[in-house]
């Protein structure tokens, strides 16, 4: 693998070996990074510095399965009439401040706006969408809805100079996981975690007010019972020369085994980032990162042309500008443990 070039980014061998690890394991440690990748501590967290200052590192998340919490993912799509890019960027602002939502997104395509809702049941969804609806009602022109059932967090495959195993892709579903019982000391544990997955474990520790053994023990409590999954890095794409596309699409009635060899073929695309079946206004969901729109037409085409029996239409958004990404946006009372 040579080095990704442009004129926002330019990532040598070593930039791309540290993002590598970071996408692996994002709690690693600068020394395990660096014997791994060949340069020093200091080098490593000067390098990841740089990479967060240039807009490449958004953020170190934790990724949670919180269909164990009990907590239901939601999609809401919509679009809009006779309004500017002012008025848009304004309606974004209002779903990023919102309690209840994962990920806001402007997109071009056949929906503007896309947002992610987390809550606890669909009589929560409702009424937070209600309430929404109203104040958008003199410029929403369409809308649409879904229910996430299956989700498979993998890795941004581009940086990986070796092919990934199957511990690069992070599965999580409503239909297989049973809910655990999780205290308020565990919750306030898991948003720090999401917030930044790389504070090591005293300053975590700090922030609860309790001792390094006790989060080192709960930590490993929550990994146990597949509620944290793992650590990863989360990039902006276009700091990558990449471009964040999403299918979304409606798939004919079909027999179990055609549709899971269609779900196992589309997740193990190379830049397949988040493949999710889905319930509602259509079937799957396949996130990609791709170098352009006529890649993406291609992958799509391609898709089409392997599954005919299977895929019945497809649509398509380009991401335009990621407003908020935070997998677990729930607010958090910090109590001391039992």
């Amino acid at each position: 693998m040579g080095k990704i070039d442009n004129a926002n980014c330019i990532l040598d061998v070593k930039d791309l070996k540290i993002l590598g690890e970071l996408d692996n394991d994002s709690r690693q440690s600068n020394s395990k990074i660096g014997k791994k990748v060949g340069l020093s501590k200091e080098v490593v967290k000067y390098r990841i510095d740089s990479l967060i200052k240039r807009g490449i590192i958004v953020k170190f998340q934790t990724i949670i399965n919180y269909f164990k919490l009990g907590i239901i993912k939601f999609k809401l799509y919509l679009r809009f009439r006779n309004i500017d890019k002012n008025k848009l960027e304004g309606i974004a602002e209002y779903f990023y401040k919102h309690k209840k939502t994962e990920w806001v997104a402007l997109t071009t395509g056949e929906w503007d706006l896309i947002s992610g809702f987390l809550v606890n049941n669909i009589n929560e969804f409702d009424d937070e969408v209600q309430t929404v609806l109203d104040k958008l009602s003199n410029h929403l022109q369409d809308k649409a809805v879904t229910a996430t059932l299956y989700l498979a967090h993998q890795s941004h495959k581009f940086i990986h100079k070796k092919k990934q195993n199957a511990l690069s892709k992070i599965v999580y579903h409503t239909t297989k996981d049973f809910q655990e019982k999780v205290n308020a000391f565990d919750m306030a544990l898991l948003r720090i975690l999401t917030n930044n997955a790389r504070l090591q474990v005293t300053e975590i520790a700090k922030l609860l007010k309790t001792t390094p053994r006790v989060i080192a023990h709960r930590m490993k409590s929550l990994e146990r019972k597949k509620i944290i999954l793992g650590y990863r890095v989360h990039l902006n794409p276009k700091a990558m020369n990449k471009i964040f596309c999403k299918a979304i699409i409606y798939l004919q009635h079909t027999t179990k085994e055609k549709l899971d060899n269609f779900v196992s073929y589309a997740s193990s695309l190379p830049n397949a980032i988040w493949p999710q079946r889905v319930m509602g206004a259509w079937d799957f969901e396949l996130d990609l990162e791709l170098e352009s729109y006529e890649h993406f037409q291609e992958v799509l085409a391609e898709l089409k042309e392997k599954f005919p029996n299977v895929i019945r239409d497809y649509e398509f958004c380009i991401v335009s500008k990621e407003f908020k990404f935070d997998i677990f946006p729930m607010a958090y009372q910090i109590v001391k443990p039992k």
